[in-house]
């Protein structure tokens, strides 16, 4: 995660929520768009046709879902967008659930975060109404990549009333800096009615009950390691007390503006080196206390860091200062009786290709320094061939539930296990999202461990959700890091979930939480007992 904007978000948090809720169902419908010939004609799309590369925007007359018109986005990658934007007859305002009927053939990951396949709804702020006056805000739905038939993808949203909007919601479709095939034949807007939390019902999960089951089911991989992100709190009180929870690894971030905004190489490669003296010292008290360290760069050389976006790497990226970099990590710190993993780069955001190429010169210089200790890979899950990797996602689903109120507003807070944006999320859906995980490990016997995992302390369920979590990773031998230990109180398990946050006031637990009772029993599987090992 971008440590920064977790921090600087806390003053996001809206006090303008809806009451926790479960599930939401269709009301009555505002506004609806199916792209027949005859509304492809009123809103001039019926003349949209592909050139001669075969990629843009294209109406299709016959290739909807019911063999009526839709509308089509063909890219051949993440240097090109190809949107439309549709303006609704009737302002949407108020809680809203939005049904957008979705097919997609490869649809790839967009160069950063946030892009890729689009159903979005931007509008902008009125002045009065907010202190970030006249901003745009872009609410969108969740995603799919890959190749899938039709389906409807779902978003529950609270919009501004009339008076609190200068411009109101449009309706933007397509591919923004991705690659892929993307059709869209029904958009519809509805009120949104709350299903109370009794009356959820668990529907079967047919797509979870095909995925196999983990081999550890009902025990605990004895390889596995389990520990926390670091935080601020990196003392040697602290670090006693995480290895009394059970911990037995810690993910340390090498970070901050002193890498973030150097001037050149050099600057950048001198703050390292300081950022290395300090990072020894906290490596010392993790060997004290038995904890092992994954070696985290956070912030890259020559990358560019954004609200959304922890390290951007572009396709012509140099990746020899990279390289070195880690050349600097590995001589100071391949020797240390701490050093788990060298933790390659935190949540790049680049294209698959482009990372894989860079990974691999990374390693190969490296390795003349350290041929011994693994590298952890993010993103793609690329097999090096003969190479010592542990591959590591990072997992925050859903996204609404897990993020809600992390740099923007709580608009409609949701509860787990229950309906979230259409989907009904519980243990057997986190499965689903993982499967592409569960599938690579099974096809290469590849080391997986979750380097970050998490949902916020407001989020109802938000202790059920880590202990589903921990379940999963459990059952297939994953390893995993908690995000995160004693940093923002937001993710701390020792906070309590109370009125006073959102009057940016944090209240500490006096007694465990149930966040913090999930995560300690996850970390007892290492079978750790408290330790004492003698100070600094």
């Amino acid at each position: 995660m971008n440590t920064k904007t977790l921090i600087a978000s806390l003053l996001a948090v809206s006090l303008t929520v809806v009451s926790s809720r479960a599930a939401y169902v269709r009301g009555n419908l505002l506004w609806k768009c199916d792209f027949t010939p005859a509304e492809a004609a009123q809103r001039k799309l019926d003349s949209r046709q592909f050139g001669a590369s075969g990629y843009g925007v294209a109406y299709e007359p016959h290739e909807g879902q019911n063999g009526d018109g839709a509308m089509r986005f063909r890219s051949p990658d993440q240097k090109h967008t190809y949107t439309i934007t549709v303006k609704p007859e009737v302002p949407i305002t108020g809680l809203v659930l939005i049904e957008a009927d979705v097919k997609g053939m490869e649809i790839g990951p967009g160069y950063q975060a946030w892009n890729g396949p689009k159903v979005m709804f931007p509008f902008r702020k009125t002045r009065i109404a907010d202190a970030r006056t006249g901003k745009m805000v872009y609410p969108q739905m969740p995603s799919e990549l890959g190749s899938f038939d039709w389906k409807t993808w779902t978003l529950v949203y609270d919009f501004p009333t009339l008076e609190n909007m200068e411009e109101f919601p449009s309706i933007v479709l397509g591919l923004e800096q991705g690659a892929g095939d993307m059709r869209v034949d029904s958009v519809r807007v509805y009120t949104a009615k709350e299903i109370p939390d009794d009356q959820v019902v668990a529907p079967f999960n047919a797509v979870a009950a095909k995925i196999p089951r983990g081999k550890f089911a009902g025990r605990h991989n004895p390889e596995a390691v389990r520990g926390v992100m670091s935080g601020g709190d990196l003392s040697e009180e602290s670090i006693r007390n995480l290895a009394d929870w059970g911990a037995n690894l810690m993910r340390l971030q090498i970070g901050g503006n002193d890498l973030r905004k150097a001037e050149s190489m050099e600057a950048y490669y001198t703050a390292l080196t300081k950022k290395l003296d300090w990072a020894e010292t906290i490596m010392d008290r993790c060997a004290r206390n038995g904890i092992k360290v994954i070696v985290d760069l956070h912030a890259g050389p020559g990358c560019v860091s954004t609200k959304h976006a922890a390290n951007i790497i572009p396709e012509d990226y140099d990746a020899s200062e990279l390289a070195k970099a880690w050349e600097i990590i590995a001589t100071r710190l391949k020797d240390h009786p701490a050093t788990f993993a060298y933790d390659i780069l935190n949540e790049p955001s680049v294209a698959p290709s482009t990372w894989v190429r860079v990974c691999e010169e990374v390693m190969r210089a490296t390795r003349k320094i350290d041929p011994k200790t693994p590298f952890m890979v993010e993103t793609e899950m690329h097999w090096y061939e003969g190479e010592n990797v542990i591959y590591s996602p990072h997992f925050y689903s859903p996204h609404p539930l897990t993020h809600a109120g992390v740099g923007g507003p709580v608009r409609v807070r949701w509860s787990y296990p229950g309906y979230i944006n259409g989907e009904y999320w519980d243990k057997e859906q986190m499965r689903v999202t993982l499967k592409r995980w569960i599938d690579f490990q099974r096809e290469h016997n590849a080391r997986i461990l979750v380097g970050e995992f998490s949902c916020i302390l407001w989020s109802k369920g938000s202790d059920q959700w880590i202990r589903d979590a921990i379940d999963i990773f459990e059952e297939y031998g994953w390893s995993w890091c908690y995000h995160a230990y004693r940093e923002w109180p937001a993710w701390d398990v020792e906070y309590t979930n109370t009125p006073e946050w959102t009057q940016g006031k944090w209240v500490k637990a006096t007694e465990d939480t149930e966040r913090k009772k999930a995560l300690v029993q996850g970390l007892s599987y290492n079978g750790r007992g408290a330790k004492r090992p003698a100070k600094d």
